[in-house]
């Protein structure tokens, strides 16, 4: 496939590479075919979570970037949901995701999404599946480097500066299945999970502050 086919860029950042193969083969199954799939494993030791975010979107070939993590099993139309509604309106989406401890994953428990589909707040975009017109990621400089200081709140922060540029966000019924985070691998940031930090930045993004750390015009 060359890139002037390529419609959507699925973009994976990691530290847990074991997952990556629940992914691959969900989307080996896809019934939507023209995309790409982009993978940053980058084990450094140090969490870098929005650098890898900006690394792939940079990355990305596809005018829709779609936001998948590892160890998410996806049904076969979910690239094509993403990509029709985004054809409907152009917004930023998100899909509700259930997480499990067990492999056959009988013990699923839903986030809030499940049954509430319908205009969400930015604050309240969850990218661990989820969509993005890559043009409107460059439009607010891609995500915010500052935060890899600490850990997390990152889908928290872009989302937020998203929703103060104007932009709209929607949640649709395109479910997905996700092991459970510390289920077999021990998530090696809890301990420095420091969501004040991220009020902070919010604020001060309130008061005018701009980056860009994509740095280039698409």
């Amino acid at each position: 496939m060359t890139e002037a086919n390529i419609k959507i860029s699925v973009i994976t950042p990691s530290i847990r590479p074991k997952g990556l193969e629940i992914v691959r083969e969900c989307l080996l199954n896809q019934t939507f075919k023209d995309f790409e799939w982009l993978v940053d494993i980058n084990w450094t030791g140090k969490h870098d979570l929005n650098a890898s975010f900006n690394r792939l979107i940079k990355r990305a070939n596809g005018e829709l970037v779609i936001f998948l993590q590892d160890y998410i099993k996806i049904a076969p139309e979910g690239l094509q949901r993403f990509w029709e509604a985004y054809q409907r309106e152009t917004k930023l989406y998100t899909a509700p995701v259930g997480k499990s401890k067990k492999e056959d994953y009988s013990d699923v428990i839903w986030d809030w999404r499940k049954n509430n589909y319908s205009e969400v707040g930015g604050t309240f975009w969850e990218i661990d599946w989820a969509c993005a017109p890559k043009r409107i990621l460059y439009d607010i400089g891609g995500f915010d480097e500052t935060l890899d200081q600490y850990w997390s709140c990152d889908n928290v922060n872009i989302g937020y500066r998203l929703q103060l540029k104007g932009y709209k966000f929607e949640n649709i019924d395109n479910p997905a299945v996700a092991f459970d985070h510390d289920a077999f691998e021990e998530h090696p940031f809890r301990k420095d999970y420091h969501p004040n930090f991220n009020n902070e930045r919010m604020q001060a993004f309130e008061r005018g502050l701009t980056i860009d750390y994509l740095k280039k015009v698409v």
